[in-house]
C-alpha cells in the first residue's frame, strides 16, 4: 500500500467522524484553498513523507507513512468563542487517529497536534487552521 493509499483510508474514516458540524474531507498533495473555499469545515489529508528502516533487534524492516490533516474553516468576526469548536474538532481527529488501524495493517503509532492554531492564517487570512500529524507504520 501506497502513501496516497494510506491518505485514501485516513480520508475515508475521517469522513465518517462526527465533528458538529458539516464538513468537507480530501485528500490532497497540494492542499492550498482560498478563504472563500472554507465556508464549511475542512479537513485535508495530505501526504508528507516516507521512512523506511530496519528494526535493530529483530532485524525486519518497517515502513512509515507520515501524514498531515489540516482543520480549516473560514472565522467570522473576531468572537474567540468561535475558535473552541474548532479546537474541539481538531482533537477529535487526533483522538480518532490514534491507534488506528487500515485494513492493510498499518497502524497509527504516533498523534501530534502542531500547530493547535496557525497565527498567521487567522490573523491575516481570518481563516482557523489546525494540523494533526500522524505517523502509520507496518512492518515489511
Amino acid at each position: 500500500m501506497g502513501i496516497a493509499a494510506t491518505a485514501d483510508a485516513v480520508s475515508t474514516a475521517l469522513a465518517l467522524l462526527d465533528l458538529g458540524e458539516t464538513k468537507t474531507v480530501a485528500r490532497a498533495f497540494l492542499p492550498y484553498r482560498d478563504r472563500e473555499q472554507l465556508s464549511q469545515l475542512t479537513v485535508t489529508v495530505m501526504p508528507r513523507g516516507i521512512d523506511r528502516s530496519i528494526a535493530a533487534r529483530s532485524g525486519l524492516a518497517q515502513e512509515d507513512h507520515m501524514l498531515e490533516v489540516a482543520v480549516q474553516k473560514r472565522l467570522e468576526g473576531t468572537d474567540e468563542a468561535a475558535l473552541a469548536p474548532l479546537v474541539a474538532a481538531l482533537e477529535t481527529v487526533a483522538g480518532h487517529l490514534s491507534g488506528f488501524t487500515i485494513d492493510s495493517g498499518r497502524r497509527c503509532i504516533e498523534v501530534r497536534i502542531d500547530p493547535l492554531l496557525a497565527e498567521d492564517h487567522a490573523v491575516n487570512l481570518r481563516v482557523f487552521t489546525g494540523v494533526v500529524q500522524a505517523r502509520f507504520r507496518t512492518h515489511v
